[in-house]
């Protein structure tokens, strides 16, 4: 499903994949976009108590306004995956939050990724 009124410079769509809802972030993430991705993720979390990967992998700029919205969706659900670009890991890695959120290198591996977040660091 894509997002309506999208953002010069931003995407964001939610698709089903196997057992797992992706919530896929293209561009820039900021102040004045994670209000965006902050909808996907609540329309994401709404549909069903499945996994919910959000792929930021071709996300080229993350701020904390971003990380914001991945811990309130990570507050949402216990399910939150999240595939990271170099820019987005750099920053959760900065933050310290490497031992909050799950962080993977491709949704195949955030899909099938089991046991707790010491499993995937």
């Amino acid at each position: 499903m894509r997002h309506k009124d999208q953002l010069p410079g931003f995407a964001v769509d939610i698709v089903a994949k196997g057992e797992a809802i992706v919530v896929v972030v293209a561009g820039e993430v900021d102040i004045y976009t994670a209000p965006r991705m902050a909808e996907a993720l609540e329309q994401a979390v709404a549909r069903a108590p499945r996994p919910l990967v959000v792929d930021l992998s071709a996300v080229k700029f993350f701020d904390s306004s971003g990380l914001n919205v991945l811990l309130r969706g990570m507050q949402a659900t216990a399910e939150l995956r999240v595939v990271a670009s170099p820019v987005v890991r750099r920053l959760v890695e900065v933050t310290g939050l490497t031992t909050v959120l799950r962080i993977f290198d491709r949704v195949d591996d955030a899909i099938t990724a089991t046991g707790d977040i010491s499993d995937h660091r």
